[in-house]
Protein backbone atom coordinates (compact mmCIF):
# COMPACT_ATOMS: atom_id res chain seq x y z
CA UNK A 1 0.00 0.00 0.00
CA UNK A 2 1.27 3.46 -0.87
CA UNK A 3 1.03 6.08 1.84
CA UNK A 4 0.05 9.67 1.14
CA UNK A 5 -0.13 12.87 3.11
CA UNK A 6 -1.97 16.10 2.43
CA UNK A 7 -0.38 19.52 2.19
CA UNK A 8 -1.71 22.77 0.74
CA UNK A 9 -1.16 21.55 -2.80
CA UNK A 10 -2.90 18.18 -2.54
CA UNK A 11 -2.02 14.52 -2.16
CA UNK A 12 1.70 13.84 -2.35
CA UNK A 13 3.14 10.39 -2.91
CA UNK A 14 5.70 9.64 -0.23
CA UNK A 15 7.12 6.68 -2.15
CA UNK A 16 7.94 8.50 -5.38
CA UNK A 17 11.47 9.47 -6.26
CA UNK A 18 12.59 12.88 -5.13
CA UNK A 19 13.58 13.48 -8.74
CA UNK A 20 10.10 13.89 -10.17
CA UNK A 21 11.47 14.77 -13.60
CA UNK A 22 13.21 11.41 -13.85
CA UNK A 23 9.95 9.66 -12.94
CA UNK A 24 8.15 11.56 -15.69
CA UNK A 25 10.82 10.83 -18.29
CA UNK A 26 10.83 7.15 -17.38
CA UNK A 27 7.05 6.99 -17.63
CA UNK A 28 6.93 8.50 -21.12
CA UNK A 29 9.95 6.59 -22.38
CA UNK A 30 8.19 3.39 -21.34
CA UNK A 31 4.61 4.15 -22.35
CA UNK A 32 4.97 6.30 -25.48
CA UNK A 33 4.43 3.24 -27.69
CA UNK A 34 1.06 2.68 -25.99
CA UNK A 35 -0.03 6.23 -26.78
CA UNK A 36 1.11 5.76 -30.37
CA UNK A 37 -0.70 2.47 -30.91
CA UNK A 38 -3.78 2.74 -28.71
CA UNK A 39 -4.76 6.41 -28.54
CA UNK A 40 -3.44 8.92 -31.05
CA UNK A 41 -3.39 8.75 -34.82
CA UNK A 42 -1.11 10.44 -37.35
CA UNK A 43 -3.58 13.29 -37.87
CA UNK A 44 -4.19 14.32 -34.24
CA UNK A 45 -0.94 13.15 -32.55
CA UNK A 46 -2.85 13.68 -29.31
CA UNK A 47 -1.98 12.46 -25.83
CA UNK A 48 -4.84 14.16 -23.94
CA UNK A 49 -8.38 13.05 -23.04
CA UNK A 50 -10.26 15.11 -25.60
CA UNK A 51 -13.50 17.07 -25.13
CA UNK A 52 -16.72 15.35 -26.14
CA UNK A 53 -20.02 17.15 -26.62
CA UNK A 54 -22.69 18.03 -29.13
CA UNK A 55 -21.70 16.97 -32.64
CA UNK A 56 -18.60 15.07 -31.48
CA UNK A 57 -18.96 11.46 -32.64
CA UNK A 58 -15.45 9.99 -32.64
CA UNK A 59 -12.38 10.00 -30.40
CA UNK A 60 -10.43 11.75 -33.15
CA UNK A 61 -12.98 14.57 -33.20
CA UNK A 62 -12.91 14.84 -29.40
CA UNK A 63 -9.12 15.09 -29.32
CA UNK A 64 -9.13 17.88 -31.90
CA UNK A 65 -12.05 19.56 -30.14
CA UNK A 66 -9.93 19.98 -27.02
CA UNK A 67 -7.35 21.80 -29.14
CA UNK A 68 -10.15 23.97 -30.54
CA UNK A 69 -11.71 24.83 -27.17
CA UNK A 70 -8.28 25.62 -25.74
CA UNK A 71 -7.39 27.89 -28.66
CA UNK A 72 -10.75 29.65 -28.45
CA UNK A 73 -10.35 30.21 -24.72
CA UNK A 74 -6.94 31.75 -25.38
CA UNK A 75 -8.26 33.80 -28.33
CA UNK A 76 -5.20 32.87 -30.35
CA UNK A 77 -4.39 35.13 -33.29
CA UNK A 78 -2.02 34.77 -36.21
CA UNK A 79 0.51 37.24 -34.81
CA UNK A 80 0.66 35.57 -31.39
CA UNK A 81 3.68 33.78 -30.06
CA UNK A 82 2.37 30.70 -28.26
CA UNK A 83 3.95 28.29 -25.77
CA UNK A 84 2.84 24.67 -25.41
CA UNK A 85 4.08 23.86 -21.90
CA UNK A 86 4.45 20.09 -21.99
CA UNK A 87 4.05 19.48 -25.70
CA UNK A 88 4.23 15.69 -25.97
CA UNK A 89 4.93 14.73 -29.58
CA UNK A 90 3.67 18.07 -30.88
CA UNK A 91 0.06 17.35 -31.79
CA UNK A 92 -1.57 20.45 -30.29
CA UNK A 93 1.27 22.79 -31.28
CA UNK A 94 1.07 21.58 -34.88
CA UNK A 95 -2.73 21.95 -34.86
CA UNK A 96 -2.50 25.55 -33.64
CA UNK A 97 0.06 26.40 -36.33
CA UNK A 98 -2.05 24.79 -39.06
CA UNK A 99 -5.32 26.38 -37.99
CA UNK A 100 -4.20 29.83 -36.80
CA UNK A 101 -0.87 30.44 -38.49
CA UNK A 102 0.62 31.39 -35.11
CA UNK A 103 4.19 30.63 -34.14
CA UNK A 104 4.30 27.96 -31.45
CA UNK A 105 7.13 26.74 -29.25
CA UNK A 106 6.66 23.40 -27.53
CA UNK A 107 8.72 22.35 -24.53
CA UNK A 108 9.09 19.02 -22.74
CA UNK A 109 11.68 17.27 -20.59
CA UNK A 110 11.40 14.06 -22.62
CA UNK A 111 14.10 13.97 -25.30
CA UNK A 112 12.38 11.30 -27.40
CA UNK A 113 9.29 13.49 -27.62
CA UNK A 114 11.33 16.44 -28.90
CA UNK A 115 12.79 14.33 -31.69
CA UNK A 116 9.40 12.93 -32.68
CA UNK A 117 7.62 16.29 -32.46
CA UNK A 118 10.25 17.88 -34.70
CA UNK A 119 9.77 15.12 -37.28
CA UNK A 120 5.99 15.48 -37.06
CA UNK A 121 6.12 19.24 -37.68
CA UNK A 122 8.33 18.73 -40.72
CA UNK A 123 5.99 16.08 -42.13
CA UNK A 124 3.06 18.48 -41.72
CA UNK A 125 4.99 21.36 -43.35
CA UNK A 126 4.73 23.67 -40.33
CA UNK A 127 8.34 23.47 -39.17
CA UNK A 128 8.69 27.15 -40.15
CA UNK A 129 6.03 27.98 -37.53
CA UNK A 130 6.70 25.38 -34.83
CA UNK A 131 9.83 24.58 -32.86
CA UNK A 132 10.44 22.25 -29.94
CA UNK A 133 12.89 22.58 -27.07
CA UNK A 134 14.11 20.28 -24.30
CA UNK A 135 13.24 22.39 -21.28
CA UNK A 136 11.71 22.27 -17.81
CA UNK A 137 8.55 24.38 -17.76
CA UNK A 138 9.19 25.27 -14.11
CA UNK A 139 12.60 26.73 -14.95
CA UNK A 140 12.73 27.90 -18.56
CA UNK A 141 15.44 29.81 -20.41
CA UNK A 142 12.98 32.27 -21.94
CA UNK A 143 13.28 36.00 -21.21
CA UNK A 144 10.56 37.80 -19.32
CA UNK A 145 7.43 38.62 -21.34
CA UNK A 146 8.20 36.15 -24.16
CA UNK A 147 4.75 34.78 -25.06
CA UNK A 148 1.31 36.14 -25.86
CA UNK A 149 -0.47 32.90 -24.99
CA UNK A 150 0.49 29.76 -23.03
CA UNK A 151 -1.37 26.51 -22.56
CA UNK A 152 -0.62 23.40 -20.53
CA UNK A 153 -2.74 20.45 -21.64
CA UNK A 154 -2.58 17.63 -19.07
CA UNK A 155 1.02 18.51 -18.39
CA UNK A 156 0.94 20.73 -15.32
CA UNK A 157 0.06 17.68 -13.21
CA UNK A 158 3.70 16.58 -13.54
CA UNK A 159 4.99 19.69 -11.78
CA UNK A 160 6.07 18.89 -8.24
CA UNK A 161 5.08 22.41 -7.22
CA UNK A 162 2.12 23.91 -9.05
CA UNK A 163 2.92 27.28 -7.48
CA UNK A 164 6.41 27.30 -9.03
CA UNK A 165 4.96 26.37 -12.41
CA UNK A 166 2.40 29.17 -12.25
CA UNK A 167 5.03 31.76 -11.25
CA UNK A 168 7.23 30.78 -14.20
CA UNK A 169 4.31 30.98 -16.63
CA UNK A 170 3.49 34.45 -15.28
CA UNK A 171 7.10 35.57 -15.74
CA UNK A 172 7.32 34.56 -19.39
CA UNK A 173 3.85 35.80 -20.36
CA UNK A 174 3.59 39.25 -21.89
CA UNK A 175 1.38 41.77 -20.06
CA UNK A 176 -2.16 41.12 -21.21
CA UNK A 177 -1.24 37.54 -22.12
CA UNK A 178 -3.38 34.51 -21.27
CA UNK A 179 -2.70 31.10 -19.75
CA UNK A 180 -4.97 28.06 -19.93
CA UNK A 181 -4.66 24.85 -17.93
CA UNK A 182 -6.61 21.69 -18.70
CA UNK A 183 -6.07 19.07 -16.03
CA UNK A 184 -7.46 17.09 -13.10
CA UNK A 185 -8.01 18.68 -9.68
CA UNK A 186 -9.34 17.74 -6.26
CA UNK A 187 -12.00 19.60 -4.29
CA UNK A 188 -12.33 19.82 -0.50
CA UNK A 189 -14.58 16.83 0.03
CA UNK A 190 -13.43 13.97 2.24
CA UNK A 191 -12.06 11.06 0.24
CA UNK A 192 -12.92 7.55 1.36
CA UNK A 193 -10.05 5.17 2.08
CA UNK A 194 -10.84 2.93 -0.90
CA UNK A 195 -10.94 5.94 -3.21
CA UNK A 196 -7.70 7.25 -1.72
CA UNK A 197 -6.04 3.96 -2.64
CA UNK A 198 -7.33 4.28 -6.22
CA UNK A 199 -6.03 7.83 -6.34
CA UNK A 200 -2.65 6.49 -5.27
CA UNK A 201 -2.76 3.85 -8.00
CA UNK A 202 -3.52 6.50 -10.60
CA UNK A 203 -0.76 8.84 -9.45
CA UNK A 204 1.83 6.09 -9.21
CA UNK A 205 0.82 4.55 -12.52
CA UNK A 206 0.92 7.78 -14.49
CA UNK A 207 3.87 9.27 -12.57
CA UNK A 208 1.87 12.22 -11.23
CA UNK A 209 3.63 13.57 -8.11
CA UNK A 210 0.55 15.29 -6.66
CA UNK A 211 -2.91 16.57 -7.51
CA UNK A 212 -3.71 20.13 -6.54
CA UNK A 213 -6.91 21.10 -4.80
CA UNK A 214 -8.81 23.45 -7.08
CA UNK A 215 -9.12 26.16 -4.41
CA UNK A 216 -5.39 26.02 -3.72
CA UNK A 217 -4.62 26.27 -7.42
CA UNK A 218 -6.77 29.38 -7.72
CA UNK A 219 -4.77 30.81 -4.81
CA UNK A 220 -1.52 29.98 -6.61
CA UNK A 221 -2.73 31.87 -9.68
CA UNK A 222 -3.72 34.90 -7.63
CA UNK A 223 -0.46 34.95 -5.68
CA UNK A 224 1.50 34.89 -8.93
CA UNK A 225 -0.43 37.95 -10.09
CA UNK A 226 -2.99 36.49 -12.48
CA UNK A 227 -6.40 38.16 -12.80
CA UNK A 228 -9.71 37.31 -14.44
CA UNK A 229 -9.62 33.62 -13.55
CA UNK A 230 -12.26 31.68 -15.46
CA UNK A 231 -12.74 28.09 -14.31
CA UNK A 232 -14.87 25.72 -16.41
CA UNK A 233 -15.58 22.26 -15.04
CA UNK A 234 -15.49 20.02 -18.13
CA UNK A 235 -15.54 16.68 -16.32
CA UNK A 236 -18.57 15.46 -18.30
CA UNK A 237 -16.74 16.16 -21.56
CA UNK A 238 -13.89 13.76 -20.77
CA UNK A 239 -15.94 10.84 -19.37
CA UNK A 240 -16.41 9.10 -22.75
CA UNK A 241 -12.61 9.06 -23.16
CA UNK A 242 -12.16 7.89 -19.58
CA UNK A 243 -14.46 4.95 -20.40
CA UNK A 244 -12.38 4.08 -23.47
CA UNK A 245 -9.16 4.22 -21.47
CA UNK A 246 -10.73 1.99 -18.83
CA UNK A 247 -11.67 -0.60 -21.47
CA UNK A 248 -8.13 -0.60 -22.81
CA UNK A 249 -6.79 -1.15 -19.30
CA UNK A 250 -9.19 -4.01 -18.59
CA UNK A 251 -8.18 -5.77 -21.80
CA UNK A 252 -4.46 -5.54 -21.08
CA UNK A 253 -4.55 -6.03 -17.29
CA UNK A 254 -4.53 -9.88 -17.20
CA UNK A 255 -1.74 -10.06 -19.78
CA UNK A 256 0.36 -7.35 -18.11
CA UNK A 257 -0.15 -8.89 -14.66
CA UNK A 258 1.04 -12.29 -15.86
CA UNK A 259 3.99 -10.87 -17.77
CA UNK A 260 4.94 -8.65 -14.84
CA UNK A 261 5.01 -11.69 -12.57
CA UNK A 262 7.30 -13.40 -15.10
CA UNK A 263 9.54 -10.35 -15.33
CA UNK A 264 8.66 -9.70 -18.98
CA UNK A 265 6.64 -6.51 -18.44
CA UNK A 266 8.18 -3.74 -16.32
CA UNK A 267 6.63 -2.41 -13.12
CA UNK A 268 6.24 0.97 -14.83
CA UNK A 269 4.14 -0.56 -17.60
CA UNK A 270 2.04 -2.67 -15.24
CA UNK A 271 1.35 0.24 -12.88
CA UNK A 272 0.37 2.37 -15.88
CA UNK A 273 -2.17 -0.29 -16.85
CA UNK A 274 -3.64 -0.19 -13.35
CA UNK A 275 -3.97 3.60 -13.67
CA UNK A 276 -5.89 3.24 -16.94
CA UNK A 277 -8.44 1.10 -15.11
CA UNK A 278 -8.95 3.20 -11.95
CA UNK A 279 -9.04 6.65 -13.59
CA UNK A 280 -12.64 6.09 -14.76
CA UNK A 281 -13.87 5.59 -11.20
CA UNK A 282 -12.03 8.69 -10.03
CA UNK A 283 -13.61 10.91 -12.68
CA UNK A 284 -17.05 9.24 -12.68
CA UNK A 285 -17.39 9.54 -8.90
CA UNK A 286 -15.81 13.02 -9.04
CA UNK A 287 -13.02 12.08 -6.65
CA UNK A 288 -11.06 14.29 -9.00
CA UNK A 289 -12.57 16.51 -11.67
CA UNK A 290 -11.30 17.85 -14.96
CA UNK A 291 -11.14 21.64 -15.39
CA UNK A 292 -10.29 24.08 -18.16
CA UNK A 293 -8.93 27.18 -16.44
CA UNK A 294 -8.07 30.51 -18.03
CA UNK A 295 -6.18 33.36 -16.38
CA UNK A 296 -4.77 36.66 -17.64
CA UNK A 297 -1.61 38.60 -16.79
CA UNK A 298 -2.59 42.24 -16.24
CA UNK A 299 -1.44 44.90 -18.71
Amino acid sequence: MVAVFTDREGFILTTMSEDVKEDTKKYYDTTQISYNLLWMNKKNLAMHYGFWGKGIKTLHEALLNQNKETAEALEIKKDDRVLDAGCGVGGSAIWVAENYGAKVTGITIVEKQIKQATKNAKKRDVDHLVDFKLMDYCNTDFPNDSFDKIYAMESMCYAKSKAVFVKEMYRILKPGGCLTISDAFLDDKTIQKSDELMLNDWMVGWAVPNVSKIENFHDDLCRAGFKGINDKNVNDQIIPSAKRINKIGRVFYPFDWTCNMLGIVSNTTFKSTIATVVQLHLFSEMIMQYHLIKARKPE
